[in-house]
């Protein structure tokens, strides 16, 4: 389902879905590589004008914070599922049963909340 938006909602979408909790404290790092490469993309397939700076990128991460919290708490559960106790997805449209919460997901928000709470976004 493709839509035009900030490349701020992929960002907030993957780092808070597909990173490993060990690269939480590289954040910074990631989005500095990641603002090189779209500058770089955008700058060969000539579209100089449509280049946020580094510091923009970082405004609209903090400013679209919430998406992260909502990333977690909606899509994240469901990643984190334990394999062998996946719930019916029929069962639970009619309230016959509900999620149960892995481990691995509260040991990721462990580190989430913490952070979400600094930032403002909780």
């Amino acid at each position: 389902m493709g839509y035009w938006t900030s490349p701020v909602a992929d960002l907030h979408y993957f780092f808070h879905s597909s990173l490993s909790p060990d690269l939480l404290d590289k954040h910074d790092i990631l989005v500095q590589e990641y603002h090189k490469s779209l500058t770089e993309t955008l700058t060969a397939l000539g579209y100089r004008g449509l280049q946020p700076t580094l510091t923009e990128l970082q405004m609209q991460l903090q400013k679209r914070g919430p998406y992260a919290v909502l990333m977690c708490c909606v899509l994240l559960p469901l990643i984190l599922v334990d394999r062998d106790k996946v719930p019916d997805a029929n069962k639970i449209v009619k309230n016959e049963e509900v999620v149960l919460l892995s481990e691995g997901y509260k040991d990721v928000m462990k580190q989430f909340l913490p952070i979400f709470e600094e930032k403002g976004w909780l």
